[in-house]
């Protein structure tokens, strides 16, 4: 081949093969012109080609000939499936294709297919409808019911930030609260998010807190155990710190639940201030158990503690002493002096002993001028040193009448120790009061013991 030859062959070759060819041929050989002639042939089949391999089918060729022919007849091909797909893509599924080979079949296969699955999907149409209908009027029933809930929220979230109790939410495992309404800064100063910043404990005071947090631990065992009744409440009095550092007496009412989201054990509760009616109930229990006039305990209330110290002492085998007190000739003081100065005269009476007696002690007026003492952890040799000491304390009472007139005030005291063999409280009673009985014939202003 000869050179100019071969520079043909690599022209044409250029055409064939490379991205972009040249537009026209070189000028050493523009003079060749059959050769330029076919290479202009070649680059309309190039474009033409590439026109329907991108998709474009709306190009022409003005070329004659068999290869010019069999890319008409593609094209056409082509026009003629694209307008097959639409009418398929708009349902028409009996189109067909008999002249692209192995590609009608798929194409056929995929058409019938196609169709089969519209069928099913009409077939399926009624049952899906009502369906449908029936999930509309689920979600309007949904809708209704979140609407109601919303409301119900509404109003929930309205009576929990206006009502005067606190509403809240304690997570046991964390003994933090969850939620906490917004109530609880009247009552205690701090807003509800500082409450949930802190532990549960700040929200108590020391002494509370042993109690609160011994209490729950027993009360989430329980109820993880299935031994709490699911509707059991409980109710416990708690002393809160309030922000400008005093403390608010609160009644907490509240019920352990399980967390639907988490899991936990929950506790519900509301808190109230009982600050009042603690304060009226321990007055009233002041007023059942202090004797008015000297201001300790009155017949009752002593008699229901001497009880209990004996009972704690049979438990614990310590010593026990009682005393009874009696002041003497004071219904003289009465008669000559005056009730004024009686009065007076017992108080001071009560004044001098109680001095000489421990925190531990008790102590109380049984009626009129007559007195009664438990000592405890007192054996009968320092019973008698105490109430020699309260006898001599009573001598040293300074008390005068209206008109300057002194009054003589003496006291005679009956001892008596705990036999934890056979006492009862009656029969210690008895024997204080015998030795003070005895006290009294033997001239008063003195101790006597029975033992």
């Amino acid at each position: 081949m000869t050179p100019d030859q071969k520079h043909f062959v690599e022209l044409l070759r250029q055409v064939l093969h490379d991205k972009a060819p040249p537009v026209s041929l070189p000028e050493d050989v523009a003079d060749q012109k059959e050769l330029c002639m076919l290479y202009d042939e070649l680059i309309q089949l190039r474009r033409f080609i590439m026109d329907v391999a991108s998709g474009d089918l709306s190009g022409g060729i003005s070329l004659k000939g068999y290869t010019a022919g069999a890319l008409k007849t593609l094209q056409a091909n082509l026009k003629h499936l694209t307008w097959q797909t639409q009418m398929i893509a708009s349902g028409d599924f009996s189109q067909r294709l008999d002249f692209m080979g192995d590609f009608s079949q798929a194409f056929n296969s995929m058409t019938a297919q196609l169709e089969n699955s519209i069928r099913i999907i009409k077939d399926k149409e009624l049952e899906l409808s009502t369906t449908n209908s029936g999930l509309l009027r689920e979600i309007e029933i949904r809708k209704q019911t979140q609407a109601a809930l919303a409301q119900s929220e509404a109003y929930y979230r309205n009576l929990t930030e206006t009502m005067k109790d606190v509403v809240w939410i304690l997570d046991t495992a964390t003994l933090r609260f969850s939620y906490v309404s917004p109530s609880v800064q009247k009552l205690r100063g701090f807003t509800s998010e500082e409450i949930m910043a802190q532990p549960m404990a700040a929200s108590l005071t020391p002494e509370s807190t042993v109690y609160v947090e011994e209490r729950i631990q027993k009360l989430r065992d329980d109820f993880l155990s299935g031994k709490m009744p699911a509707d059991q409440f409980y109710t416990s009095e708690v002393e809160q710190p309030c922000k400008d550092g005093t403390t608010v007496w609160t009644e907490v009412i509240a019920r352990f639940v399980r967390n639907e989201k988490t899991g936990s054990v929950d506790i519900h509760g509301v808190t109230r201030d009982i600050s009042d009616r603690r304060a009226l109930r321990m007055e009233l229990q002041r007023q059942a158990s202090i004797d008015e006039l000297t201001g300790i305990y009155n017949r009752r209330y002593f008699l229901a503690c001497a009880e209990k110290e004996i009972q704690r002492c049979q438990r614990h085998g310590r010593a026990l002493s009682f005393l009874m007190l009696d002041i003497d000739h004071f219904k003289l003081v009465n008669d000559i002096c005056g009730h004024a100065v009686g009065d007076l005269a017992l108080q001071a009476v009560t004044r001098a002993f109680s001095e000489l007696l421990r925190s531990s002690d008790s102590v109380g007026r049984l009626g009129g001028e007559e007195f009664a003492m438990i000592l405890v952890e007192t054996n009968t040799v320092n019973a008698l040193a105490v109430a020699e000491r309260i006898r001599q304390q009573v001598e040293q009472i300074s008390l005068t009448t209206t008109s300057g007139q002194p009054v003589l005030l003496r006291v005679s005291i009956g001892v008596a120790a705990y036999r934890p063999e056979s006492d009862t409280l009656s029969a210690l009673m008895m024997r204080a009061d015998q030795a003070l009985y005895r006290a009294k014939q033997t001239g008063r202003n003195r101790v006597d013991c029975m033992d």
